[in-house]
């Protein structure tokens, strides 16, 4: 039997849109944002196999594999992203006899790259159920295409990295929300399951990586109005109540994902070492750069035109009708708390415009229906795909001249002249991939090296100088020489090289 807080909410949902038969233009149009989505996961394949490798590939890589080999992270290894990532890549390493063959571990590290893009499959169907539900299903289709083919989201989906990951738990976040908040109005136990589900998503997501923590503000900005503000005037102090409960619950949901991964890690003795290096550390990262806030505006400047448009036309809507969209208010709310962290993140990437895009591109679709339907010419659909294609086609012809040739000689080389046992030290170019590495902070770079103070890189020193750890190989580049003039000198005096890249240990060599 339907109770009154049902049929109420029944009541103050927003009308559905008519059901019309599509003309044969956008028929097309459809075919052709299918085709073309298809295309572009098509096209990106060959460059799985060829692209460079970045470097913070082969750091995940190597995390997964130390998981494999029973390391716990953040206790025995340095590690300053929240872990999921390496405990889904870390089973796979059975199939693979990555440590004792060049060949497999090339193999891995290709299968590291189809799972992301299976990941972003994901994810594109994903927002194809938000721009569904948001509006109709050429929205959702054209926000996918524009997310597939933006350079930077291309970029960053081929590689092996936690945001690839957390990006269809973040859009899973978004699509339940808007479910939750449009199609009830906040009354009923839909409504709590939706943003429940929402919550322990956007959880899921911060346990890929903690920039999802940049999230909560914007959000938790649009739940607040909609539980203040969604229900008609004249209704009750109990309709408010049940949608502050639901805010509330949504907001506890996302703090179980961490709790139970943070109780994982206690029962490891690895609790404190856990929040100390995700959260406490990251706090505190000095290290800032926002030139890749230029690269973005470069690559993707005529979607975030369109993104403007469609959020205008969003806002005028939300404000003149009475039967309010809330969910397009989230996503409004959540974009700008988003563009607000841009600055306040000390290294925004071009990883973090991971979670910007998609919203970006959501809105940028409806901008762009929006412009159709006033010119009343469907089949202009179709035709202003081609313009919009221009930018990510330039950026995928580049990444086919980008190679991994040398990347790969290097990496051969090392697992050719070392045993699987030898210790291998580097600093940032990921050769010491699949060896015990020597020191906890198997990775070096300037953001790391800008965190730690000279008695904890003496410490280092220190062990290399009393044979405490012996590295067979050093991978000496511009982060292990700025260990400083005492282990350049231990190396100098220990090892020897015929490159001045590779030195190996004179013990081990005579």
């Amino acid at each position: 039997m339907q109770t009154d807080d049902d049929k109420m909410a029944a009541d103050t949902s927003p009308p559905k849109p008519l059901r019309k038969g599509l003309g044969r233009g956008e028929t097309y149009s459809l075919y052709l944002m299918v085709v073309a989505i298809v295309g572009f996961f098509v096209a990106r394949l060959p460059v799985l196999a060829s692209r460079f490798f970045d470097v913070d590939e082969l750091e995940h890589t190597h995390a997964a594999w130390c998981v494999f080999k029973g390391l716990v992270p953040y206790r025995d290894f340095f590690e300053h992203h929240t872990p999921w990532y390496y405990y889904l890549l870390s089973p796979f390493f059975r199939w693979f006899d990555v440590a004792g063959s060049f060949e497999s571990a090339r193999h891995f590290l290709i299968f590291g790259r189809v799972l992301s893009s299976l990941l972003t499959v994901l994810s594109a169907l994903v927002i194809i159920v938000i721009g569904r539900l948001l509006a109709s299903n050429k929205v959702g289709l054209l926000a996918a295409l524009l997310l597939v083919s933006q350079p930077v989201v291309f970029q960053k989906t081929v590689e092996m990295r936690p945001d690839v990951f957390a990006l269809p738990f973040f859009l899973g976040c978004l699509a339940l929300l808007v479910c939750g908040l449009d199609r009830n109005a906040g009354s009923t136990g839909r409504s709590v399951r939706c943003l429940v589900g929402a919550g322990l998503c956007l959880g899921a997501a911060i346990m890929c990586t903690q920039k999802m923590l940049f999230v909560i503000p914007g959000l938790a900005s649009g739940l607040a109005v909609w539980a203040l503000f969604a229900g008609p005037r004249t209704e009750g102090n109990g309709r408010v109540r049940v949608r502050m409960v639901s805010t509330i619950a949504c907001g506890l949901a996302i703090g179980v994902p961490a709790a139970l991964t943070w109780a994982m890690f206690a029962l490891g003795h690895g609790g404190y070492a856990f929040i100390a290096n995700n959260f406490l550390l990251n706090s505190k990262w000095t290290h800032v750069s926002h030139d890749q806030l230029l690269k973005v505006l470069e690559t993707s400047w005529p979607v975030l035109i369109l993104c403007l448009l469609g959020i205008s036309v969003s806002l005028y809507r939300f404000f003149r009708n009475q039967r309010r969209r809330y969910g397009e208010l989230v996503l409004c709310t959540t974009l700008l708390g988003l563009i607000i962290g841009i600055p306040v993140v000390p290294g925004a990437h071009r990883q973090y415009y991971l979670m910007l895009l998609p919203i970006v591109c959501l809105f940028a679709a409806q901008g762009l229906c929006f412009l159709i339907e006033l010119a009343r010419r469907p089949w202009l659909l179709g035709v202003a795909i081609l313009p919009l294609a221009i930018l990510p086609l330039s950026a995928l012809v580049e990444a086919y001249k980008q190679p991994n040739t040398a990347q790969l000689a290097q990496l051969r080389y090392v697992l050719e002249s070392t045993k699987p046992t030898d210790v291998v030290m580097d600093g940032i170019q990921g050769m010491g991939l699949f060896r015990p590495h020597a020191i906890y902070f198997f990775f070096l770079h300037a953001e790391s090296l800008e965190m730690l103070t000279r008695e904890q890189l003496d410490v280092y020193v220190d062990e290399l100088e009393s044979g405490k750890v012996r590295p067979r190989l050093i991978a000496l580049d511009e982060n292990l020489i700025a260990l400083g003039t005492r282990f350049l000198h231990f190396v100098r005096t220990n090892y020897e090289s015929a490159d001045g890249f590779f030195y190996f240990s004179k013990q081990e060599l005579h």
